[in-house]
């Protein structure tokens, strides 16, 4: 016979790593002789029964257990991981390897469902977890020391705690199923709280006489939203209705103003209902939070809580004399896109009438430590209070370890005022009476925030300092492509657009010279409607692209060269019956065309007209028929069909005998196409010229977008590859151990020189990169590390980033957010905030490559690095100046109202940047321009037509395109 002890926490187990749960809070003894279904009658009757007071009955909800490891509770595994290591066993059991290695091989989760959700099980078995009846008893081996249970409660209101087992022993009589809870108060108690002085104050001169509703919200009783009638939620204000609830300085984070000076949460400890972050005197606190809570008449709801859930609405407190914040909370509302908790600002008048009581004056213990400066707090969850000294810890930072807690009393408190009491009395360290000058060397030396953000760059160019190029409302003039030339001395911009049109301005007064309609309008067949998510600008059936070179027979005007992702002969033709694409040349005066290079790179496998898309193309001296000619290079979205460069048998005649290349060089002149370039086996997605040196181009995987390779070419004898760095181990088995380094999503590349610097990420991390000489002399790339801008908070996220690149400087910017962040090109990659590290991305997953991974100190330290290496900031105005009219739509089925962005518009950052010396624009969705003007550090003395000429980057989807694998001879 076994017995088990198993510690009982409600805390979340991201929170765990950073501080660990005190297991002996609550605990429950149980033996082999009991089923899981008798546990989880026992915690229906005591913690969950604590924790939700009026529906806890094992039969009147659905519910299930699941039991993993301590290491898959705090570091869940994906989906990715969780079919690797399945695959990895299959593998395993295919080869014959032996199984009596247990402990090595992945079993999965055990799920263990409600009796009456057993037919359910396996349609909401998410992690492929093995499933036991309820009735099955427990067992070492289904419950072994330190793993953790989990039990989900309710699948609407959900309460889940975790059980953590912490002993299993052999008993030679059987264990009765009981359940502990943390000791009571002390005997002597009530002789504590006598000994404080505001403890005999009569009723009328009480906290709860005059803060009747924030009295009870901070004892976690249940508060009506309105007057008179009772709500639907109602459920008698005896009940309490929330989690944990703070007061006094817990946290300091990111800021000095990012702090948590008071917080209510709802009854699982899942989010706030009311949250305050300044430091604010007792009494403006107090009366904030009274007035928070104060029943609303149903006639005078302007925020329409109603409408939403009562767990689902949280109250922000900000100072009456705190303008900043309280803008803060506008723009918090401003943005809210209708998903989340309803925001609600709480503000008192800065005229308003105070109350009589005095704070200071009945608990001046209490009011001396909060309002020291230093990290003094309580916190009282579910009928225990804890007075704690230093920074709360933990993900949401309100947990504590141990040497935290100057004393906890377990006691249902029947008044605040009682409760104010007993931490009037717990104001001792080391057993004297801690005064409130009083400095802990332990907790009170640093008192700074504890993840302070990098220092920002300067702000270049606020939203007010914009100037208009072209004012517009219309999704079809959505912004597509950029580029800056200098003509006769004279500054212009040509602009692409996703209907097909090609217009010209001039910088000097911002007025349009000309405007052409280049391509067809295929708006409609590439609709852009993303239902509220970011722009994907990944397709236009427009320009996708503009390079400016000067025009050779009138060297003072340009020729313009587009190209676009629409198959060529579209609309006339149908898609199987297109011809070549093409990369057009048009005249930078009147927009007459000029040129044609048309894309015949020959046959696909199955025998069929290539006619691959153009994904790239930059302009270069090559020494073709010897001499330096210039020449166009373009990159092709197709794959080529035969051996990298850097694969054994790898011979250049032969390959040019067995397949073509999807690099496709024409000098500029005479017109002639070149022998195309083979040895790189991706599909091409960014280019860079280094002088007459070299071409880098970088290639991603078909179907899963993905880097592949990175190919330096020879200029000298072009087409000849000199340098392979592979990205992807074509090799490995297993699809999420290829990817070999952290680079994804490419959205920009800029070149100084040998030192490259690109945006991935989709431009929301900077990753430098050199071109280096061995010693022997053969060059060869060298990728130095990552920083993370910090602009996206969600993994999945849907955004577009662009970069605008001058000679010396590159501008980053992504759809979701209107900033733009500048860096030097050079330099970077010997930058002390660089993070160097490299690999499978997967190993940097609880790191924040994807958003804020844990959200601990280091995490939200990291994820904004690159800001620091930035040299300067600009703040675009949300849609060129052009905001969108969005209604509020009512969503019965949430029962709340959120703004209707199905549009297509986006979130109104710029979707497409160009930079050059001085001048940074940026082209939106909505089809509108802007420009800055930037301090004449950034003139480069750039008087050049040419225009974009040596970087190129693609946004073609590697998945759902037209996407062809060249021909290969026999």
């Amino acid at each position: 016979m076994y017995e088990w002890a198993l510690g009982i926490t409600d805390s979340r187990p991201a929170s765990w790593r950073s501080c660990p749960p005190r297991w002996d809070d609550e605990k429950l003894t149980a033996s082999s002789s009991h089923s899981f279904l008798d546990v989880m009658g026992k915690l229906c009757e005591t913690a969950i029964k604590s924790r939700r007071e009026y529906d806890h009955g094992i039969d009147e909800h659905l519910w299930k257990m699941r039991i993993c490891s301590m290491h898959d509770m705090t570091h869940p595994p994906s989906a990715e991981d969780r079919i690797m290591r399945l695959l990895e066993d299959r593998d395993q059991d295919d080869d014959g390897s032996d199984d009596s290695d247990d402990e090595e091989k992945y079993r999965g989760n055990i799920l263990i469902p409600c009796p009456q959700g057993e037919d359910m099980a396996e349609e909401f078995n998410d992690d492929e977890a093995q499933i036991l009846s309820a009735s099955t008893k427990l067992s070492r081996e289904l419950l072994p020391e330190g793993h953790v249970l989990e039990v989900t409660y309710d699948y609407g209101t959900t309460t889940t705690i975790y059980l953590k087992v912490l002993s299993v022993k052999m008993k030679a009589v059987q264990s009765l199923l009981q359940y502990f809870s943390l000791e009571s108060a002390s005997a002597n108690m009530l002789e504590e709280l006598k000994a404080v002085p505001a403890y005999s104050l009569p009723k009328e001169k009480q906290v709860d006489h005059f803060f009747p509703y924030a009295s009870k919200a901070f004892l976690g009783y249940y508060q009506p939203l309105f007057a008179g009638k009772s709500d639907e939620f109602d459920i008698g204000e005896s009940q309490r209705v929330m989690g944990s609830v703070t007061m006094g300085l817990s946290s300091k984070i990111r800021s000095e103003r990012d702090t948590t000076f008071c917080s209510m949460e709802d009854r699982n400890c899942s989010s706030d209902v009311l949250f305050c972050p300044g430091v604010l005197d007792p009494n403006e606190l107090l009366q904030a939070v009274d007035k928070a809570w104060e029943p609303r008449e149903r006639d005078d709801d302007p925020d329409r809580l109603e409408d939403y859930r009562y767990d689902w609405i949280r109250r922000f407190i900000t100072g009456a004399d705190d303008d900043e914040g309280a803008k803060i909370v506008q723009e918090l509302i401003a943005n809210d896109n209708g998903f989340g908790a309803k925001l609600v600002p709480i503000r008192l008048k800065k005229d308003r009438e105070k109350s009589d009581f005095d704070f200071e004056a009945v608990f001046p213990k209490t009011a001396g430590q909060i309002m020291s400066g230093r990290f003094r707090w309580f916190q009282y969850k579910k009928g225990v209070l804890r007075v704690v000294v230093g920074r709360g810890m933990g993900q949401d930072n309100r947990q504590c370890p141990s040497d935290q807690i100057l004393r906890t009393w377990n006691h249902e408190f029947e008044t605040f005022h009682e409760l104010l009491c007993a931490v009037e009395a717990s104001w001792v360290w080391e057993g004297r009476e801690l005064a409130a000058d009083a400095v802990i060397a332990k907790f009170d030396t640093d008192l700074g925030p504890s993840a302070p953000l990098p220092k920002e760059p300067p702000c270049l160019g606020k939203e007010t300092d914009a100037i208009s190029i072209s004012s517009c409302k219309d999704l079809k003039k959505l912004v597509t492509a950029l580029a800056i030339s200098v003509e006769d001395g004279k500054t212009v911009l040509y602009s692409g657009h996703d209907d097909g049109t090609l217009a010209k301005f001039s910088l000097d007064d911002n007025q349009e010279l000309w405007s052409k309609k280049i391509y067809t309008d295929g708006t409609k067949d590439n609709e852009r409607y993303m239902g509220g998510v970011g722009m994907m600008v990944q397709a236009t059936y427009g320009v996708a692209g503009i390079k400016v070179r000067p025009n050779s027979s009138n060297p003072k005007t340009s020729i313009v060269y587009t190209w676009t992702d629409a198959y060529q002969g579209y609309p006339s033709r149908n898609y199987d019956d297109r011809e070549a694409s093409q990369l057009r040349g048009w005249s930078g005066e009147n927009g007459e065309l000029l040129r044609r290079f048309t894309l015949n790179i020959g046959r696909d496998e199955d025998g069929n007209d290539a006619y691959p898309s153009i994904s790239t193309v930059v302009f270069c001296k090559a020494l073709y028929n010897r001499a330096w000619q210039d020449t166009i290079v373009v990159g092709l979205h197709c794959c080529y069909n035969g051996l990298q460069w850097d694969e054994d048998d790898f011979d250049l005649e032969e390959m040019q005998d067995f397949s073509e290349g999807n690099i496709v060089p024409f000098l500029e002149s005479s017109m002639d196409e070149m022998e195309s370039w083979r040895g790189q086996g991706g599909i091409i997605q960014s280019m860079a010229v280094a002088g007459r040196s070299y071409v880098v181009s970088l290639s991603i995987m078909l179907g899963t977008g993905h880097p592949d390779d990175i190919v330096l070419w020879s200029l000298q004898q072009p087409g000849i590859p000199l340098y392979r760095k592979a990205l992807w181990n074509h090799n490995e088995r297993s699809v999420f151990r290829a990817q070999q380094t952290r680079l994804d999503d490419v959205a920009g590349i800029s070149i100084d020189g040998k030192e490259l610097l690109l945006t991935d990420l989709h431009g929301d991390r900077i990753a430098p990169m050199t071109i280096e000489k061995d010693a022997d002399g053969s060059p060869y790339i060298e990728m130095h590390g990552y920083a993370s801008i910090g602009s996206k908070y969600y993994e999945d996220e849907g955004y577009h980033g662009r970069m605008g690149v001058s000679s010396k400087h590159a501008a980053v910017a992504m759809e979701i957010e209107p900033t733009a962040w500048i860096f030097k090109i050079r330099g970077n990659s010997t930058h002390a905030k660089l993070d160097k590290r490299d690999g499978n991305p997967r190993e940097f997953r609880d790191e924040g490559d994807h958003g804020f991974g844990d959200g601990d100190e280091k995490a939200l330290q990291e994820k904004r690095a690159g800001r620091e290496m930035a040299v300067g900031k600009v703040e675009f105005p949300k849609y060129g100046g052009n905001k969108p009219s969005r209604k509020k739509v009512k969503n019965d089925h949430f029962a709340m109202s959120f703004t209707d962005d199905s549009d297509g518009l986006g979130r109104g950052g710029p979707v497409t940047m160009a930079m050059r010396g001085r001048h940074l624009v940026g082209g939106f969705s909505n089809g509108s321009m802007v420009r800055f003007l930037l301090p004449e550090q950034f003139d480069d003395g750039d008087s050049s037509i040419s225009a974009n000429h040596l970087v190129s980057v693609c946004s073609l989807p590697s998945d759902e395109w037209h996407i062809p694998l060249l021909e290969t001879s026999d």
